[in-house]
């Protein structure tokens, strides 16, 4: 979605953003914020990619910061791991081992759930199979 469209309340914060209002909150030079580095990833991208619960809430604006509303508690108990890369091969080999190993807390250990994720081409991950 373009940017002035994905309004959320982030990570950490009380007050809500569209993300054009969070990318400039977060160059501010004097916040001297850690996020900052990862802002030209999608800057110049005229959408951003954003990940909506089925209420159509703000679950991430990956790879920037995650949004209030799907924050863990010790109280959560359901939980969706999403991995944001820019190399797939790479990025599927964090996000298998960090669904494997988190698999063990699982009600049923080292059971899973997987999504269906839409792309404009391709397949919806993760791809534990043969490994």
């Amino acid at each position: 979605r373009p940017p002035k469209e994905i309004r959320f309340v982030p990570l950490a914060q009380e007050s809500e953003f569209d993300a054009d209002e969070l990318f400039a909150y977060y160059s501010e030079p004097a916040r001297n914020s850690p996020l900052k580095k990862f802002l030209p990833i999608i800057a110049s991208s005229p959408v951003y990619p954003v990940i909506y619960d089925s209420a159509d809430r703000v679950l991430s604006l990956p790879p920037i910061i995650n949004g209030q509303h799907s924050r863990i508690s010790p109280d959560t108990k359901n939980v969706f791991i999403e991995c944001t890369c820019t190399d797939l091969t790479k990025g599927n080999q964090v996000l298998n081992t960090i669904v494997a190993m988190f698999s063990q807390y699982s009600s049923t250990p080292f059971s899973i759930e997987p999504v269906e994720i839409a792309y404009p081409s391709g397949s919806s991950h993760p791809k534990l199979a043969g490994q």
